[in-house]
């Protein structure tokens, strides 16, 4: 099951009605590899435009602010 996969949090269980269904499990499945090609790129891109724009780049530190800025994005798009 898709949710086995991606551990949600335990302060924050899925209400019943939320619960996916066999179905949508295995179509999730289908699209997971998509999902995280998609993220790479996404993430590649970013880095990129942080190596143009900052002349004096980290790639750590870039990478550590790109990722904070995913997980601040992600948090607010769930709470929606």
């Amino acid at each position: 099951m898709f949710q086995s996969k991606i551990q949600r949090s335990k302060q924050r269980p899925l209400p019943a009605e939320y619960k996916m269904s066999e179905v949508q499990n295995i179509e999730i499945e289908r699209y997971q590899g998509r999902i995280a090609k998609d993220m790479r790129h996404m993430i590649e891109r970013y880095r990129e435009i942080m190596a143009w724009d900052v002349p004096e780049n980290n790639p750590v530190e870039a990478d550590r602010l790109i990722f904070e800025a995913i997980h601040a994005v992600l948090a607010e798009i769930e709470q929606a």
